[in-house]
């Protein structure tokens, strides 16, 4: 069976070009909706040589970012009325090519043809345009004009999709500064959380290019501040990125639910969601929570291991799909850094980790997002009597420090004290008493490192009992 019908052939067109593989390619994806997103960071719809079969993949990345199975019944609504599909057969030829498609496993391959070609045939568009300005010598078209658009052609073609996918971005100062001009007119530049107001203040918005390290020894909460931040900003309208290293998915919505419900009439305690020790009053808000998480731009991936380019992958893809949702992806979160591998096994620690942060700070600049990472301190904090961090306190790399545009670590003054107790009944236990209640609850913010701005610290809450972390006015 022929799987492309013969009004689809174009043989006087000498531009190259591979029919069958495109239809090929869309077949495996009717098949096998799964390899949508892969088959996106080759090709684009612009890439087909036939029409219709760009708009048909177009059609088919749009479902699969929805969440939708990506067949020809669910691609008919999306393709209603298109001319060129009717011509072709409509419906049928979909299940037509899906149908002869079920014996290719080379769905890679075509991809990467039909990018090819694409690039192929831009090339001699380009470079027939110019051979036809080169012949005439009348014109006002002067050589050098020529030969300056020649440079340009070749260089958009041949390095433009690789500039894209690396973050470059090549322009004049007078573009730069109508560029920043723009960003003025844009009503709010940058991620806030809300719920820690006076840290909005003092570390200032993330905005996008930005890597934020927020790091702290075990037990400073960390990944209950981080969780905060994130849901309260997703709660502001802000597309995030939860990728947690360390937890699974259900530990963090427990938490979440928790932290959510921390702000609402009725509290529920985390060791309650936890433990699923949950009656009357408790069990109903916790499903009413549900509401709280319907359509909230926050997104978790949940992985035991991830290397610095397959992270690269996932964000692409990521920020991909909520656009096709109608969001906005501005946050990106990991925890936490240390957790990240490099893409060479080789390496030690210390490259290692300087891979990671320079890819992260790479991520944010190339997909214009803020990224927060979390990251531990060595255990020299813990040998000084004055366990209040510093920057030379960062682990493995001082790559870290000099990629982030700010750095802030997490104190709890509480938590050290509780490992101090002295013995009851005595003089010192009733100082220790005292000394622990001026500190219960209570978070530093410390920052450390602030690129575009002065440091400080300002105090937050840190309510363990629902692993809510909330600022002050």
């Amino acid at each position: 069976m022929n799987a492309v019908p013969l009004s689809l052939h174009a043989p006087d067109d000498a531009l190259p070009h591979n029919i069958e593989a495109e239809a090929a390619l869309l077949g495996s994806i009717l098949i096998n909706g799964d390899i949508t997103d892969a088959v996106s960071d080759i090709v684009g719809p612009d890439d087909f040589y036939v029409t219709v079969h760009g708009r048909i993949f177009r059609a088919c990345a749009q479902i699969h970012a929805s969440g939708g199975q990506v067949n020809p019944i669910t691609l008919k609504p999306h393709l209603q009325g298109d001319e060129g599909l009717k011509e072709v057969g409509g419906i049928a030829y979909l299940v037509q090519i899906s149908t002869v498609s079920a014996s290719y496993i080379g769905w890679r391959e075509f991809a990467e043809q039909i990018r090819d070609l694409s690039r192929r045939r831009k090339l001699i568009t380009a470079m027939q345009d110019l051979i036809s300005r080169s012949h005439q010598t009348s014109s006002d078209d002067s050589i050098a004009s020529i030969m300056e658009d020649a440079d340009s052609a070749l260089t958009s073609i041949l390095d433009g999709s690789l500039d894209e996918m690396a973050g470059v971005k090549q322009v004049s100062a007078e573009q730069a500064f109508k560029d920043m001009l723009a960003e003025y007119d844009q009503p709010d530049n940058g991620v806030r959380c809300g719920v820690m107001p006076n840290l909005d203040k003092r570390l200032g918005p993330i905005r996008p290019h930005h890597l934020v390290i927020g790091a702290g020894r075990p037990g400073m909460g960390k990944t209950a501040w981080a969780l905060s931040y994130s849901v309260g900003a997703a709660r502001k309208g802000h597309g995030v990125l939860f990728v947690s290293l360390e937890m699974s998915r259900i530990d963090l919505m427990q938490r979440a639910t928790a932290d959510v419900l921390f702000d609402s009439s009725w509290q529920v305690p985390y060791d309650k969601i936890r433990d699923n020790r949950l009656e009357g009053q408790d069990r109903r808000e916790v499903y009413r929570a549900s509401q709280y998480f319907k359509d909230l731009p926050f997104n978790i991936i949940d992985a035991g291991s991830l290397t610095i380019g397959r992270l690269n992958m996932l964000v692409r893809r990521w920020k991909r799909r909520m656009e096709a949702r109608g969001q906005k992806l501005e946050l990106v979160v990991i925890d936490y850094l240390q957790l990240l591998r490099s893409d060479s096994k080789s390496k030690g620690v210390y490259e290692a980790v300087s891979e990671v942060s320079r890819g992260l700070k790479s991520i944010a600049k190339t997909y214009d997002v803020g990224v927060l990472a979390l990251a531990q301190l060595s255990r020299e904090v813990e040998k000084r009597a004055d366990k209040r961090p510093m920057l030379s306190d960062l682990r493995d790399s001082g790559q870290i420090e000099q990629d982030a545009d700010a750095v802030m670590f997490l104190y709890r003054e509480e938590y050290y004290l509780q490992q101090i107790e002295p013995r009851p009944g005595t003089d010192d236990h009733a100082r220790w008493e005292q000394a622990l209640e001026l500190v219960h609850g209570e978070i530093d913010f410390i920052i450390a490192k602030r690129r575009n701005g002065t440091g400080g610290t300002c105090k937050g809450e840190f309510h363990g009992a629902f692993q809510a972390v909330r600022g002050r006015a």
